[in-house]
């Protein structure tokens, strides 16, 4: 009787390439669409409440071009519209167990563009309703620039008096009653907390508009609406701000830093 001897490496080479089967695993089918539903406010035409009634999904994500917020991962939110037009809505899901995101979009009109009541608040803000608007600049005092893990608080950083960049100064932040008009002058330049706190070449955008939510805010707080990436201040907020003080010489508002955890309180006082 023969004998073949194999050399050792030869045997596990050939024992490396078999292929690896396993008839356990089973991938889950694809997940159905989510359902949401998207509904006007009353007395409001340029808000709607988005809502995910969906089962079977641990996480959204929703989508909102030409609305503020512009994205959103709440289960229930509200989306302001300023001009009219139609707007689709997309809300993406991920299925529990692994078994992939689905999607849902539905279509809504905005009749009419957004338009500021002429009320005692917009005239502070705005100077008066009939008035050729009114400008706002940083206070030079201490605390004009706030930062804190919560709204309204302080632990990460308070500016100091005088305390703010030459070209934090000179911005104004400009609202205008006719059309609801919002104008962010710079003078050509803006700090960017994004490259260092470094003061930067910059043309604001001249088309933006405003607008006043009643009651949407923390604790009820009214807000001012920018459109997505305007601002007021500094370029990490926005573009909602709650107000916390509005008289005739001062504004203090409160914002959400962009793309993080945390919170601006900015105090500006008539230009």
């Amino acid at each position: 009787m023969k004998k073949y001897l194999f050399p050792l490496g030869l045997v596990l080479t050939l024992s490396a390439c078999s292929p690896y089967e396993d008839d356990d695993i089973t991938l889950p089918a694809a997940p159905g669409a989510p359902s949401i539903t998207v509904e006007p406010v009353a007395g409001d035409p340029n808000r709607v409440v988005v809502k995910d009634v969906s089962t079977g999904f641990f996480a959204r994500v929703w989508d909102f071009p030409g609305g503020t917020p512009a994205k959103s991962t709440l289960a229930i939110d509200t989306v302001f519209y300023q001009t009219k037009g139609d707007y689709i809505i997309t809300m993406y899901a991920s299925a529990e167990g692994g078994g992939g995101t689905s999607q849902v979009a539905r279509s809504i009109n905005i009749a009419q563009d957004a338009q500021p009541a002429c009320d005692p608040q917009t005239a502070l803000l705005t100077g008066d309703c009939e008035g050729p608007g009114k400008c706002w600049t940083f206070s030079q005092g201490a605390g004009a620039v706030r930062v804190g893990p919560q709204p309204g608080s302080s632990e990460w950083y308070t500016s100091p008096l005088n305390g703010l960049q030459a070209a934090q100064y000179d911005d104004a932040f400009c609202f205008y009653f006719t059309a609801g008009h919002f104008q962010y002058n710079n003078n050509g330049q803006t700090v960017d907390p994004f490259n260092g706190y470094q003061a930067v070449n910059y043309s604001p955008p001249t088309n933006l508009a405003w607008f006043i939510s009643k009651g949407t805010g923390q604790n009820g707080a009214d807000q001012i609406i920018l459109p997505d990436g305007a601002f007021l201040g500094v370029w990490d907020s926005g573009p909602v701000y709650d107000i916390v003080t509005l008289t005739e010489t001062q504004l203090v508002v409160r914002s959400k830093i962009v793309n993080t955890d945390g919170w601006f309180e900015l105090t500006f006082v008539k230009d």
